[in-house]
């Protein structure tokens, strides 16, 4: 399958496009990942979430990974980014600037927390179906 790198740009427009990403806490050497309904606003990933497993991992371990893909017909894209996350509780301007501007989440009920993911780094690919290929010879494991 063709692999396409993607300008930090074009994925970042992508993450914002996208109606759901992945927010990927770490505590230890325990991983979790959480579906999250997100917005970008001038660069930075923001999502509401309630009290509970994702804020406590965020307390004790800032990094994360956010993801988000799509996978249609004749391609498929995948974007991971690799930040820092900080609650905005303490920061009411900032707060007041991007509450308006954030989707509603999937879930009903108040989501009071908001969550901002400071990118670090930014990596997006767009993946194509390759040509079939009468000669080529596939090998299907066997058990």
């Amino acid at each position: 399958m063709p692999t396409t790198e993607l300008t930090e740009e074009h994925s970042m427009q992508l993450v914002a496009d996208a109606l759901v990403g992945r927010i990927v806490t770490a505590v230890g050497s325990v991983a979790s990942i959480h579906p999250v309904s997100h917005t970008v606003v001038d660069g930075s990933i923001y999502f509401r979430t309630i009290p509970g497993d994702k804020l406590a991992a965020l307390t004790v371990n800032a990094a994360v990974l956010f993801e988000a893909d799509e996978i249609g017909e004749g391609s498929a894209w995948s974007v991971i980014v690799h930040g820092r996350a900080r609650r905005l509780d303490d920061e009411p301007d900032e707060l007041a600037r991007i509450s308006p501007q954030l989707r509603d989440p999937f879930i009903r009920g108040r989501r009071d927390a908001v969550v901002e993911v400071i990118p670090e780094s930014i990596s997006g690919r767009r993946f194509e179906p390759a040509e079939e290929d009468d000669d080529e010879v596939v090998i299907e494991p066997t058990d």
